[in-house]
């Protein structure tokens, strides 16, 4: 399985360079550094991806997800009609963190209602 996510998490960095390689698409934003929103939830992302990638070291995945947003602003400032961008990168780290954070406060709830949820507590008294 945790194969698996490492492709998948490979085939999403992938998909990052493609987007970010792509010249910056002109329009009007639905509302006020939408882009920024979107950095962060493309990294939230991420970071989840590489959580489980990583066989939930969350350690290594944030490490992994700072350093690949790091290096994605870097590539930016070498493609026409982009710049690499401290805010991006904040953004970034922002989703990153909120990503962490949702991860460590919902496996304790996951852990306490997946029985319910999956009916394992059911499975459990049936094979005794």
């Amino acid at each position: 399985m945790r194969r698996l996510w490492i492709v998948l998490l490979v085939l999403y960095a992938a998909a990052i360079v493609y987007v970010s390689h792509q010249p910056l698409a002109e329009g009007i934003a639905p509302f006020p550094h939408a882009d920024k929103l979107l950095h962060a939830c493309e990294f939230g992302v991420f970071l989840a991806l590489a959580w489980l990638a990583t066989g939930r070291r969350m350690g290594i995945a944030i490490v992994l997800a700072l350093a690949f947003a790091l290096s994605d602003e870097i590539h930016q400032a070498f493609v026409p009609t982009r710049d690499a961008s401290g805010l991006d990168l904040l953004a970034d780290a922002i989703g990153v963190a909120v990503a962490c954070g949702l991860l460590h406060a919902g496996m304790p709830l996951w852990r306490r209602f997946r029985g319910r949820i999956l009916g394992q507590e059911t499975r459990r008294k049936g094979a005794k």
